[in-house]
């Protein structure tokens, strides 16, 4: 059954704070034209807002309490047969998504230089933000997790990361114990991300699946998307082209896009290859009748 509509669900928010680091970067998508964009491939578009979580103590009390409305507004657009389109600063943004889908047997295309599967065991930093995909594989901050309406631990039987390249050795053995697939940037050579892809899509089925943009995943010769940014990674072409073979190809549920920080870089160009991206995605949706044209086209 096709979507009827695009729900983007806005969520600017770096560790709860709104419009702060990568929390502006939603708004640059949107002062960019983004809506605009879809709108003008017939898409019916409407903009769902989540609340500032200021009352809550600590960026990890803040973080899930935005991680529970993801997850809600989630499971109340798919409910209304819509496609969410998620505009986030933080990564761990996609952990609600995933439970608010309720689908158990979920595919993940995550389009990364970062793995996002550490846990307080054995990340040194802290960075709360980089242990998205371990919350959702239910092995960290497990009672806290449990609050978030429709998690179930997640398995990654079916996960695909592309353009993972930004790790420690121990951050690359969790990710082969997790039996996690891989298309890795590499700093020394160029990478055929499209025909890597098109041979693991060949190879094994993801669907359906919920797909994860950083924006770091592009390579640093852009400039710097985040702070966390690093050489190795996609170009322009190869995140397009890409992004239109997995709409084809994995049936996507859900997309969020995240960690782009404006100030770090040059944010006009990065945000216009975010929304090219954006555009060829849902415009093979439309070709694949996945999703329909607005009913005033």
């Amino acid at each position: 059954m096709a979507f009827e509509g695009v729900s983007l669900i806005f969520c600017p928010y770096h560790v709860g704070i709104r419009d702060y680091g990568v929390g502006k970067g939603p708004h640059k998508l949107r002062s960019m034209g983004l809506e605009w964009e879809l709108m003008d491939l017939g898409l019916d578009v409407e903009v769902r807002e989540i609340g500032d979580v200021d009352e809550f103590e600590g960026e990890i009390g803040r973080s899930f309490k935005l991680i529970r409305r993801v997850s809600v507004a989630v499971t109340e657009i798919v409910a209304e047969n819509r496609f969410p389109l998620i505009l986030a600063g933080n990564c761990m943004t996609t952990a609600g998504v995933a439970c608010g889908l309720k689908i158990r047997d979920l595919g993940f295309i995550y389009f990364d230089a970062h793995d996002d599967l550490n846990s307080p065991d054995v990340i040194e930093s802290g960075y709360f933000d980089s242990m998205g995909l371990s919350c959702l594989r239910g092995e960290s901050w497990k009672a806290l997790m449990s609050t978030v309406p429709g998690f179930r631990p997640f398995n990654y039987d079916k996960f695909l990361y592309i353009g993972l390249r930004d790790q420690t050795e121990i951050q690359m053995k969790r990710v082969e114990s997790a039996g996690m697939d891989q298309i890795r940037g590499d700093v020394n050579k160029k990478v055929d991300f499209l025909a890597e892809l098109e041979e693991r899509l060949d190879e094994k089925a993801y669907s359906p699946s919920l797909v994860h943009l950083d924006m770091d995943v592009l390579d640093e010769a852009y400039g710097k998307v985040n702070k966390y940014s690093c050489p190795g990674g996609m170009y322009e072409s190869d995140l397009v082209d890409c992004m239109r073979l997995v709409a084809t190809r994995t049936s996507p549920q859900a997309l969020t896009v995240c960690s782009f920080d404006p100030e770090m870089g040059d944010s006009y160009k990065i945000a216009t290859i975010a929304i090219r991206a954006l555009t060829a995605f849902f415009e093979q949706l439309l070709s694949t009748n996945s999703i329909r044209l607005s009913k005033h086209e």
